[in-house]
């Protein structure tokens, strides 16, 4: 034991230490908030705050993780509270020994002197040591911490390498520039970074380019699919279903694989996804790089084992690089009154009363009555159980907001009426600074109201889930009232504290709250101490935890599909996936390293009944190895259906068409409710209903008139509804009937967003897929192969939104759907390359073409266009 370790040790004994700590933690947590308090604890003194400093520079010379926790957490509360000049300077000496330099960099540049004051021997100890950590992005030097040293110093020479560490710790950024240095050095590469949602997609997206912009030579894409220019370098962008598609039409290798939000692997068929996709692409070339990056978890060498790269290597940190309060807020017996308290790993100090402007008693209202007492300091978001809850807490959020003043704001307002809906409630939050936001947003939409809080112009943010997938977008304060999702099922512990994490910006502050209300009344209490990620693979866990209903899956007896069913679906996933590796052959050394845990007996019985199954579907193993996420019986029934229609000289009905044919809608109708019928053994008309949405989805009609649509139906459904009541009541005047409530525009939007994005985009863009297959191999073995050329690829055009090459070649180029639907109509051309859709927006002035300024600002962003002054 070192003696600095034993000495550390010794003063942590002491509970002298923890009662002077405690005080340091609480005195700090009070100075973050804006309000003044009352029935504060006693201040802490100049003895006790040079102590402190005392026992962090001995703690800073251990390499125990606790105690280097322990000296930053002094130092960073140091630097908000006034000690004077030799304290900060003492703060910053320590910070600059844990290699927290981002940190230093914010506190030098908000009135601190850089460590080491006018003594030279300690001014070049640190400028050496921040030296020694700093790398060269685009024209701008960063200054990474230690830990992010560390794992930068690890990636060029990894064969696979896990990067964890706590959310905000700069772990994406790292390895963006990693890809983009290894691009641009070499002549030729391909690269692929899978990011779990469209949101973490787009803004992986957009910093890809930004780094990557004026290098020739280099095709940045999100979408699946040939480089139709073949260049030298390629760099895809894609979540884990794209990624399967992109196997599943190239045999294309790869020298680098990112996999972000890693953790993501023990989710369902999702993970199972994941995970078939990382080991597929690695086994094509045993010289790939993996990278995973995942917050706070562990489990990476199961993972490894899982995927055929057993020496992971593992570079993680626990501790973050900005101080997180997490503060309990509780509603006072005295009117008007908070009582905030500071939780920390030794219990819940309290650290005063806050009198505030309004009343906090009724609990449906508390949430955001907390947030405008609370939140007024910079950036706020506020987890909402789900979009309808986003929608109701910014609205009461509102109510107490003024209109602001600001000419971005109005253009936000003015592009959300004209390119969303008009009568879309969320325009007149953006006018007072409030917002709301989902993952089943429109892109653009989304990603605009994200850089319009990072900008400051939007002050207040409800979110859900979506925030917990890695979108980078910190603030000074975090709101959470409850440990649920909105269907009551409890969030996971990790997840929230990932969500949490968002409290704290490094490199643009030091300190960040997250408060947690009514946290005395939660059923469970997840924030007491920190809970990581510990990734599960979900192929294995399924099949170990749901056996009985995975072998009756490979019997034939399929789950059935149903949304709340969240087994079933990845008993399907399981059953699937386990027949694919049976048609390609390598089914048995497949469960012997996912599922070693298993005893032989049962792994030999998966095996038999996984071989019995595939001999009984009898598709190729191609068509099975690509399209194992839908239900391989299923798929025999359909192309079987396929066969009989065929025969009976029928086939013109299977052909899927473009969307702008006339007769579309019919034909996809049909087409669906085969699906339906075939793969899902259903007899309902919902496959109908999708099929109207789809084309016009496909086709690309901007949202206000999709929205239109459905806003028509639900008035015409409630104008019908009266008119009954009416008639009831006239042949019963004694009836009792009740008047429907009015259209609520904003859950009619909200519903048609989910159509899309889980119905449209999701199920039926892998539905879809298989679909064409099937088909494809109907044709060709009927004798019919000239057809196939005949074939619209629906599922791509389900997944873009757009039906044209122009407008694909639009989204090629990184544009949104929104973007791309309107620029469309202004090309006599619906079949621009990507080159000649390039060409065109270098050569035309846009602000002639009626857009509004966010499409604009975004085609901007992308360096598509040059706006004369």
């Amino acid at each position: 034991m070192s003696f600095a370790l034993d000495l550390s040790n010794r003063l942590t004994s002491h509970q002298a230490f923890h009662e002077i700590y405690n005080s340091l933690q609480r005195a700090a947590a009070v100075k973050t908030l804006s309000q003044p308090m009352t029935d504060l604890e006693p201040a802490l003194d100049e003895d006790g705050a040079f102590k402190m400093l005392y026992c962090a520079g001995v703690f800073s010379q251990t390499e125990s993780a606790k105690y280097r926790h322990l000296a930053q957490s002094i130092a960073l509360s140091m630097l908000l509270l006034d000690h004077g000049e030799d304290a900060r300077s003492r703060s910053l000496r320590l910070l600059s020994d844990l290699g927290n330099f981002p940190a230093v960099t914010y506190a030098a540049g908000h009135g601190a002197t850089e460590p080491g004051g006018n003594f030279l021997t300690e001014f070049l100890r640190t400028s050496i040591s921040k030296a020694l950590n700093t790398v060269q992005v685009g024209a701008e030097p960063i200054a990474l911490t230690d830990f992010q040293k560390e794992a930068w110093d690890s990636l060029p020479d990894a064969n696979a390498i896990a990067i964890t560490a706590p959310t905000s710790a700069g772990k994406s950024f790292l390895v963006i520039e990693h890809m983009c240095r290894s691009v641009e050095a070499a002549s030729q590469f391909c690269a692929v970074y899978v990011a779990p949602t469209r949101a973490l997609l787009s803004e992986v997206f957009e910093s890809v380019k930004r780094r990557l912009d004026g290098k020739s030579g280099i095709r940045i894409s999100t979408v699946p699919s040939r480089d139709s220019e073949d260049l030298p370098k390629q760099v895809f962008i894609l979540t884990q279903e794209r990624f399967q598609v992109l196997l599943a039409i190239s045999d294309m290798v790869f020298d680098l694989i990112v996999a972000d939000e890693a953790q993501n692997m023990s989710d369902g068929s999702r993970g199972m996804i994941l995970q078939e996709c990382l080991e597929q692409a690695l086994e094509r070339n045993g010289d790939t790089r993996l990278v995973m990056l995942a917050p706070g978890a562990d489990g990476f060498k199961e993972v490894g084992t899982a995927i055929g790269r057993q020496a992971m290597k593992i570079a993680a940190s626990s501790m973050p690089s900005v101080i997180q309060n997490r503060i309990v807020v509780t509603k006072s017996a005295v009117p008007n009154t908070l009582e905030l308290s500071l939780l920390t790993e030794t219990g819940t100090h309290d650290l005063g009363r806050l009198t505030g402007s309004r009343g906090f008693d009724l609990p449906a209202t508390r949430l955001a009555a907390v947030v405008l007492e609370l939140g007024q300091q910079d950036g706020s978001l506020v987890y909402s159980t789900g979009p309808k809850d986003s929608e109701t807490v910014a609205t009461l959020i509102a109510r107490e907001c003024k209109v602001v003043d600001d000419k971005s704001l109005e253009d936000l307002a003015v592009f959300i009426e004209k390119h969303i809906h008009e009568r879309y409630g969320l325009a007149d939050l953006v006018r007072k600074g409030v917002a709301f936001h989902y993952g089943k947003m429109p892109t653009l939409l989304r990603e605009s109201l994200e850089a319009a809080f990072k900008q400051g112009t939007i002050k207040f943010l409800a979110c859900t889930t979506t925030l917990f997938q890695g979108v980078n977008l910190p603030a000074r304060n975090v709101f959470i009232d409850t440990p649920e999702r909105g269907s009551g099922d409890a969030l996971d512990p990790a997840a929230m504290w990932n969500f949490a994490g968002r409290a704290g910006r490094m490199r643009k502050d030091i300190v960040g709250n997250v408060f947690l209300v009514d946290y005395q009344d939660w059923p469970e209490k997840p924030m007491d101490r920190f809970v990581g990620y510990s990734i599960e693979p979900a192929f294995g866990r399924t099949v170990t935890d749901a056996s009985d209903r995975v072998h009756s899956a490979l019997a034939g007896d399929m789950p059935a599909v149903g949304r709340r069913d969240e087994e079933g679906l990845r008993v399907r996933s399981a059953a699937g996936l386990l027949i694919s590796r049976a048609a390609k052959g390598d089914l048995a050394p497949f469960v012997e390293r996912t599922l070693g845990g298993l005893a032989a007996e049962d792994r030999n019985s998966l095996v038999e009944m996984s071989n019995a199954a595939y001999t009984t579907i009898g598709l190729p193993s191609s068509l099975l190895a690509t399209n194992w996420t839908v239900d391989p019986f299923g798929l025999r029934r359909l192309y079987d259906n396929m066969l009989a229609k065929i025969a009976e000289g029928e086939f013109e009905e299977l052909l899927p068409v473009n969307p702008h044919d006339t007769g579309s809608k019919k034909r996809y109708a049909s087409i669906f409710l085969r699906i339906q019928r075939c793969v899902f053994n259903v007899q309902h008309a919902f496959g109908a209903v999708a099929a109207g949405t789809a084309v016009e989805w496909m086709k690309g009609l901007p949202y206000p008139a999709l929205l239109a649509i459905a806003v028509k139906k639900a008035e015409e459904k409630r104008t019908k509804k009266i008119a009954e009541n009416e008639a009831e009541k006239a042949a019963n005047p004694n009836a009792r009937v009740r008047t429907p409530r009015e259209v609520d525009v904003n859950g009619v939007i909200r519903r048609e967003f989910e159509m899309i994005e889980d119905v449209l985009r999701f199920q039926y863009v892998q539905l879809g897929k298989a679909y064409v297959d099937i088909l494809n191999l109907a044709l060709r073995e009927t004798g019919n192969a000239a057809r196939i050329a005949e074939i619209f690829d629906f599922p791509l055009a389900l997944e873009l939104g757009v039906a044209t090459k122009s407008g694909w070649s639009f989204m090629e180029l990184g544009l949104s759907r929104i973007a791309a639907s309107a620029l469309e109509p202004n090309f006599p051309n619906s079949n621009l390359s990507v080159q000649d859709a390039r060409s065109w927006l270098a050569t035309v002035d846009v602000r002639d073409l009626g857009l509004s300024a966010v499409i604009v600002e975004e085609l901007k962003k992308l360096n598509l266009v040059q706006l004369a002054a």
